[in-house]
């Protein structure tokens, strides 16, 4: 993938169709993803489309062309592909929240095994501590997500939440924009391993950090961090370092 040839991209449509293949490709180098399982979408501003990865496809196969535009009533707008079968996800928690203009969705080891326990992650780390009462959780999982009725479940448990923990399947983080949607993933993951490796080790730990520190945690590692992260990954990605 020649990402420089990708920053000169002009148009505010076709940037965001770019950030979402980035996206995709950030999940790759950080291990997060699955198989072609996992579903990253960005909203057009101001409008009930959105840019989506296909069905069929891998995130590391992936090139800009075949990155889709659908709307929130699954019609395929742009691209030669299918759009991905998670869209019945992404659909209605578009309609629902006219605030959330990113979505990301990755079957991850981590995230996966977090949604078996169908709970929450505890605020006992700074990662979970940043997300703490930002997480809704889905009891009503029974497989592959094929119809509007089960996607709008889902997007009623996010509620006013940022993420989703959906049992026996895994988590959706949303955002204003790719950046917050993504590192918040990424911070769910590490987030998730933790909490998963404290269960493991027998640790039961009681006392979540204060509430002074759970907001200092939020501004310092989800506001301030997700961009300077996201150019961290670009970087990496097209110099190795």
């Amino acid at each position: 993938m020649h990402t420089t040839n990708l920053y000169n991209i002009l148009d505010a449509s076709q940037a965001l169709r770019r950030d979402v293949l980035l996206a995709c490709k950030i999940i790759v180098q950080q291990q997060l993803d699955s198989g072609p399982f996992g579903n990253i979408s960005i909203r057009i501003p101001g409008t009930q489309t959105f840019w989506v990865n296909p069905a069929g496809l891998t995130f590391e196969q992936l090139d800009i062309h075949d990155i889709v535009c659908a709307d929130i009533d699954g019609n395929l707008l742009d691209g030669k592909h299918t759009p991905h079968p998670g869209t019945f996800i992404h659909r209605e928690i578009y309609r629902l929240r006219s605030d959330v203009d990113a979505i990301v969705h990755t079957h991850s080891e981590n995230t996966v095994m977090m949604s078996l326990l169908g709970c929450t992650i505890d605020p006992i780390t700074q990662l979970g501590a940043a997300i703490y009462n930002d997480q809704g959780v889905y009891h009503g999982f029974t497989g592959p997500v094929r119809t509007s009725n089960e996607g709008t479940a889902i997007a009623q448990a996010l509620a006013q939440k940022s993420l989703v923990i959906a049992k026996n399947h895994g988590i959706f983080t949303t955002g204003t924009t790719i950046q917050t949607a993504l590192w918040d993933m990424i911070i769910v993951d590490i987030a998730a391993k933790i909490h998963l490796t404290a269960k493991q080790l027998g640790l039961s730990p009681t006392e979540k950090l204060p509430d002074e520190d759970m907001q200092k945690s939020r501004i310092e590692v989800r506001q301030k961090q997700c961009e300077f992260m996201w150019h961290a990954y670009l970087q990496k990605m097209t110099t190795g370092k």
